[in-house]
């Protein structure tokens, strides 16, 4: 077994182009990360924990902060608070991507940022006829361990693949990861139906050039002449980078939200489940109606929220609230039984918590990319947890 100080790694660190590329959830920006890695022969394993790290960090905007000096001084800083702490690397078990990094190094990147409590590592950061979905549809179909796309509530295409990309053109064919599945229908207008299962995510670009990234247990329809009757049902959650056409307001209806918008980046979240509805707006406008209310209209980094019909609208942080479409999950200060629901619904498993360890709040991000096992011994090396698995449930308790 290898094993590296943070001086070996320190170099890939404070890589700007790196850690923009790390950072944002490995954006397509013009980095290549293979290329990086010819470039620094024999440095694989170190580029690999590098970005671990890089993504266990919170970022906040500030933007007088982005000096090579002054990532040192924080570095350095971050150095003398962990001491002389020695970090293990063994050769990541993947298969063909480099975003799995076993869970020792994940543990590592994950442990830094938690025992670090409040501090920020600082950087820039951008991230640039209708059919009634009703509860008990999506959690019969949520059931199964496939996406389903169903057109016109008959015709169903399963798909196995997490993370898939499914495309559906103006003619209403459905063509997934560049293969098609489903030719056209022809002139007849459909309504379609994506639903995608706990466990699973998926991303769809509709026929107006939309795209939407779909998390487990969420369900969408529309009809198939999208490009002009820019409407869109959802149950669950669902993060979208609508494109504008001033001629075409795009529609998004939840069980309590109305959401319109021309072009701009928002995410909407409505479990049938949870207490709390809301929306969070990345970039552009949006005008948003809760039941009967009024109209309000959310700015960027704005979040509106909706709970035991009090409707609240906060300035937020949105990365902490977009960041599940690229298999990241961050917490500050969030109660540790809120983020073991999340993962419960994540990885479709079910994990109980008995004692004390409730009301544990923790900081920090995890990435999703590893095993539901190797995401909870990720938290374990700063919450004390025991870990036992009886069938298909986790129990979780205080370790003695």
């Amino acid at each position: 077994m290898v094993q590296y100080t943070f001086k070996d790694i320190e170099v890939f660190l404070l890589d700007d182009d790196l850690f923009q590329w790390a950072k944002s959830g490995f954006a397509d920006n013009g980095f290549d990360i293979e290329s990086y890695k010819l470039q620094h022969p024999g440095c694989e394993e170190r580029i690999e924990l590098a970005i671990a790290v890089i993504r266990s960090m919170k970022v906040v905007e500030d933007t007088e902060s982005t000096s090579q000096a002054y990532k040192m001084q924080s570095f350095n800083r971050m150095m003398n608070k962990l001491h002389s702490q020695d970090i293990k690397s063994v050769q990541p078990h993947r298969t063909h991507s480099y975003r799995k990094v076993i869970v020792y190094v994940a543990s590592i990147a994950a442990f830094l940022l938690l025992c670090l409590g409040s501090y920020y590592w600082i950087s820039t950061f951008k991230v640039q006829e209708e059919v009634e979905l009703t509860a008990d549809m999506i959690d019969s179909l949520s059931r199964s361990d496939q996406v389903q796309v169903l057109l016109d509530g008959k015709q169903a295409v399963g798909l196995d693949k997490n993370n898939a990309e499914i495309r559906v053109d103006e003619n209403g064919a459905v063509i997934v990861d560049d293969k098609l599945v489903v030719a056209s229908k022809g002139e007849k207008i459909l309504m379609n139906q994506v639903v995608v299962p706990y466990g699973k995510r998926t991303k769809i670009i509709l026929p107006d050039g939309s795209s939407l990234w779909i998390n487990s247990g969420s369900c969408i329809s529309y009809s198939s002449d999208f490009a002009t009757n820019r409407r869109l049902n959802v149950q669950g959650e669902v993060f979208l980078d609508v494109k504008k056409d001033e001629k075409h307001p795009f529609i998004v209806k939840t069980t309590h939200l109305e959401v319109s918008v021309l072009g701009t980046a928002f995410n909407v979240n409505d479990y049938a489940k949870n207490v709390e509805t809301s929306v969070v707006l990345v970039r552009g406008s949006v005008d948003v109606k809760v039941d009967n209310k009024a109209k309000q209209r959310l700015l960027p980094n704005q979040r509106l929220s909706m709970a035991s019909g009090a409707v609240k609208i906060n300035e937020v942080d949105v990365y902490g609230y977009i960041c599940w479409k690229d298999d990241i999950m961050n917490f500050d200060g969030q109660k540790l039984t809120t983020i073991l629901n999340t993962l419960s619904q994540y990885y479709n498993t079910k994990i109980e918590i008995i004692g004390s360890l409730k009301d544990e709040k923790c900081y920090g991000s995890l990435d999703l990319n590893c095993t539901l096992e190797e995401v909870l011994e990720s938290i374990s090396l700063t919450t004390p947890l025991r870990i036992v698995r009886k069938g298909e449930i986790i129990i979780l308790s205080p370790e003695k």
